[in-house]
């Protein structure tokens, strides 16, 4: 036997030993992935109302807060892009939405009678960039307006993790939830979302309720 080989071998495995400790983290999670990204997308119509005397009104689609009027799903996703530090993103219809109450609803229910899928003034080019995609909408006669099923035939969100909020006058989601899992087979549809009523989304505790939800999804640790 050789001996100055031996411990030249054996000398030979410790360097490569401790070099192999040095270079390679013992745990994976002591490394942070932060290339994940978020984007809030939304569709949200405000109302024309008179702004005077109405400071924290809140309306079938509209809020008015600090003398401002905002679409109420719009106040929601704000509050999300806040929190998470998102992209945030408006769905916006080729033609417009009437801005008076009475011609919004009739509008919203022959599009729904007549099956109308809007045509979108622009898709999401760099969706391939997200992992995560909040979708908030108000809920138009126990149904997500039918600008969101263009939005979602014509996005491929599969493989992301897809997280419904909304808005309504009393029905909640309405089924909507199941209406994503079925245009997006293929996306984690989380459904644990978080729809608030138009009486309650102009309340100071709406903020708060919020960001505990947000702080309640493991999806957004």
């Amino acid at each position: 036997m050789n001996v100055s080989r031996y411990f030249y071998g054996i000398r030979n495995l410790l360097l490569l030993a401790i070099t192999v400790s040095v270079s390679s983290p013992s745990n994976a999670e002591q490394t942070p992935d932060n290339s994940k990204k978020t984007l809030i997308v939304y569709f949200s119509q405000p109302e024309k109302i008179d702004l005077q005397n109405t400071d924290g009104f809140s309306g079938a689609s509209v809020l008015v807060k600090n003398n401002q009027a905002l679409g109420s799903t719009q106040y929601i996703a704000q509050i999300i892009q806040q929190q998470t530090k998102g992209d945030l993103l408006r769905i916006e219809t080729v033609k417009d939405y009437p801005i008076q109450h009475d011609p919004l609803v009739q509008y919203a229910e022959k599009e729904q009678q007549a099956n109308i899928h809007p045509e979108l003034k622009a898709k999401v080019e760099n969706l391939a960039d997200y992992d995560r995609v909040f979708i908030g909408y108000p809920i138009w006669w126990y149904k997500m307006p039918m600008a969101l099923y263009s939005f979602l035939e014509q996005h491929d969100l599969s493989g992301k993790t897809v997280i419904p909020f909304s808005t309504h006058g009393g029905s909640r989601f309405s089924g909507s939830i199941r209406e994503i899992e079925r245009l997006q087979p293929k996306a984690n549809v989380i459904d644990q979302g978080i729809t608030i009523s138009r009486d309650d989304v102009a309340d100071d505790d709406t903020e708060a309720d919020v960001i505990e939800w947000l702080n309640d999804l493991p999806v957004t640790k």
